[in-house]
């Protein structure tokens, strides 16, 4: 049985917030640096969430709700899905509504009926499927980064959350083109030069992707340096296909 989707734009909005409490597992490194053998815990690269759920989208209507597909109902449904920053799905919710589709539109108040805190999104779309029975109304929405961005500096700068650093020092992590943490560091560094920077110190490897966000601690409040500035935390990605750093 197909399915026919028509899709709307959606927008990227900076990156946010959401954390898997996974383990990572610390090998030594460079002075200065953290090297990481095994990291279980990943962070994709900022352009992972351009990719559009089509597929992913009507298989999750076939299965939690197969009644859309046999079933006409009197209005619109509508089926709202929050997906996890690495793409799964981690809530979904059917509702009817009286509104024609072409009344109907996506935005991040479409998640706050699933009550989590501080709940920050990093692009929000809609799309229309058309089941044999109905057309329904898909809202869907990819939670963002910043809790992860907290975890990992919980695990590889710990320090910084008892004791402001230097207002000189920033923290970056490098990443694997599938988001798997190969170094971090924290030193003196101009955020918009850290590929350059770490191109120079690793001879042969290619940088692609990069995103700065600022380190939140679990109040919600920003973490400061010695001067009170906001502290950030620059991560960067492989290239696909680039040779990783050789220590």
């Amino acid at each position: 049985m197909s399915l026919r989707t028509r899709s709307k734009p959606f927008a990227l909005s900076a990156i946010a917030s959401f954390a898997l409490g996974c383990p990572l597992s610390l090998a030594g490194g460079d002075p200065g640096t953290s090297s990481a053998a095994a990291v279980e815990l990943r962070k994709p690269a900022p352009n992972a969430g351009a990719r559009t759920y089509r597929e992913q989208l009507e298989a999750l209507i076939r299965i939690r709700y197969p009644q859309l597909l046999t079933e006409p109902v009197k209005g619109t449904p509508i089926v709202t899905v929050l997906l996890s920053l690495y793409g799964d799905v981690v809530r979904s919710d059917l509702e009817i509504s009286s509104r024609p589709p072409g009344e109907l539109a996506a935005s991040e108040a479409s998640f706050h009926r699933f009550g989590l805190p501080q709940l920050e999104m990093r692009y929000v779309g809609a799309t229309s499927i058309e089941t044999p029975a109905n057309t329904v109304f898909v809202v869907f929405g990819g939670m963002g980064s910043r809790e992860l961005d907290r975890t990992l500096v919980q695990h590889f700068f710990p320090q910084v959350f008892s004791e402001a650093p230097p207002s000189s020092e920033g923290l970056w992590i490098l990443f694997d083109h599938e988001g798997r943490v190969l170094l971090s560091g924290q030193e003196p560094f101009e955020p918009d030069r850290l590929q350059e920077v770490l191109e120079q110190r690793y001879a042969g490897i290619r940088i692609s992707d990069s995103a700065v966000s600022p380190v939140v601690g679990q109040d919600g409040h920003a973490i400061k340096d010695a001067h009170g500035h906001p502290l950030q935390l620059t991560c960067v990605w492989l290239a696909d296909g680039s040779p990783p750093p050789r220590s």
